[in-house]
């Protein structure tokens, strides 16, 4: 329904004192956006054009193929924004770029307002965020390769396939949001929102609500597993008992099995990561921007590797079924991943030309520091009273400060690698400390209630002793 220059100003005017309701001065319905496309902007171009250039410094041979197959260079970029573009369509069937916080829907989207209006600065503030990440990436590979002394011509053309990836995207996106809602073909965006019911707009959000909360209190477990169902593709079965140590090994197996594909695509995120990070090419990186990539990439990717410990994390404070300490568990639980990273990461290093000591101290620092970083993570729990309120918004900010802080640690040793092997080894080995530290924190109220316990029995076998002695 077309509405005429009367009832469309009129209809601004309701948004617009909706709008003041709500915020009660408290800034724009953009202001987080801009904030957020700022920030992406600014990292993606100045720490993506600084790692470029390394890139296409120490292996000048990627320009001389750009430079020979200028066709194949081009379809590159273009399949890898096709595949984007196809990750964004199944987003929006969960989370897509038009919705706004529950309140917001039930107030003002459930009005007879235009649903294209009233969804039009959610949908804006998607705009925003997307286009600046795609732009600032688009800008940072020719900027790179600027920098490794190849025409500023590229520049243009990066900023282009960036533009042509945000189109693409954000169409896309908002296409998978009113999949089933209503046709999609070419129609305009605003006749896209208008076909978005309230309730799917509302489901979506309160997801995405559920999903924050989760991260509020530290629990990013909880939140993946509501963002991406694990399909199991195994039944259930029963682990043969073989003593207490082995049947915690064939647990965690058990369970990486169960979650079959899930568990396979981080394992071979996590190979990727640290056999890309350990070869002699990266470890002798001038720039200390590289190596904490790879870091950052193996602490994240060992997460989905180590269901068990965080399981047992979750259990802190219950005594343990098979009678080993929390200690000899939570040993048992990373021990594997220790071993596998710390032979893949020496052996690379060696293979590739680095030298033994340089190997031997790497191969060291990265495992001992992603060993740390998933005690860091498993144990982290609820962020303290004091971090909520370090910002507005129910201490949004201090929250993900807290839920992040594990990552940061990570990265921060991995900056301390580039000051030398010694340095690098002793940085983590103190990720590990602190890691220990925190799960034994955590694991104090299973001490206390063991002590307890054991005082229960002690004074149950005094009475005891002593109606003996009353009755002799």
């Amino acid at each position: 329904m077309t509405l005429s220059a009367e009832e469309l100003r009129e209809d601004k005017h309701r948004l617009a004192d909706a709008y003041e309701f709500r915020l009660k001065g408290e800034g724009n319905p953009l202001s987080g956006s801009l904030f957020a496309a700022y920030v992406l902007g600014l990292v993606g171009v100045i720490y993506g054009s600084v790692l470029m250039h390394y890139v296409f410094t120490q292996w000048p041979q990627t320009l001389t193929f750009v430079h020979d197959n200028p066709v194949i260079a081009t379809l590159i970029p273009i399949v890898v924004i096709a595949l984007a573009i196809l990750v964004a369509w199944r987003a929006g069937r969960t989370r897509g770029p038009a919705v706004p916080e529950p309140g917001f829907i039930e107030t003002i989207v459930r009005t007879d307002l235009p649903r294209s209006m009233t969804l039009r600065n959610s949908w804006r503030g998607s705009v925003i965020v997307v286009a600046a990440t795609c732009l600032g990436l688009g800008a940072a590979v020719p900027i790179g390769m600027t920098l490794a002394n190849v025409t500023p011509a590229v520049i243009p053309v990066g900023i282009v396939l960036g533009a042509i990836a945000a189109v693409g995207i954000l169409r896309a996106w908002l296409a998978g949001q009113v999949a089933g809602h209503g046709p999609v073909g070419t129609r305009r965006t605003s006749e896209l929102l208008e076909e978005l019911p309230a309730q799917a707009v509302l489901q979506q959000s309160l997801l995405s609500e559920s999903v924050t909360m989760s991260l509020t209190a530290g629990d990013s477990r909880r939140a993946r597993t509501q963002i991406f169902q694990l399909r199991l593709s195994h039944r259930p079965e029963r682990i043969s008992v073989a003593g207490p140590r082995a049947t915690i090994l064939r647990a965690d197996l058990a369970g990486l099995r169960r979650t079959g594909t899930a568990s396979l695509a981080w394992l071979v995120a996590h190979l990727a990561a640290i056999i890309t990070g350990s070869l002699a090419v990266v470890l002798h990186a001038p720039s200390p921007l590289v190596l904490p990539v790879f870091y950052l990439l193996a602490h994240l990717s060992a997460t989905g590797l180590t269901r068990g410990h965080q399981a047992q994390a979750d259990g802190a404070g219950v005594p343990s079924i098979l009678g080993l300490s929390w200690q000899e568990q939570t040993i048992l639980h990373l021990g594997p991943l220790f071993l596998l990273d710390l032979i893949v990461t020496l052996a690379t290093g060696l293979l590739t030309g680095a030298a033994p000591a340089l190997a031997v101290s790497h191969a060291l620092a990265l495992t001992l520091t992603v060993i740390g970083g998933q005690l860091l993570s498993a144990h982290k729990a609820s962020p303290p009273s004091a971090l909520m309120g370090m910002s507005t918004g129910a201490g949004g900010g201090g929250a993900a400060l807290w839920m992040a802080h594990p990552a940061i640690v990570v990265v921060i040793s991995a900056f301390l690698a580039h000051l030398g092997p010694t340095i690098a080894v002793a940085a983590g080995a103190f990720v590990v400390l602190i890691g220990w530290q925190r799960a034994s924190s955590r694991y104090a109220p299973a001490r206390l209630k063991e002590s307890i316990f054991e005082q229960a029995a002690a004074q149950a076998q005094e009475r005891a002793a002593e109606k003996a002695k009353k009755a002799k």
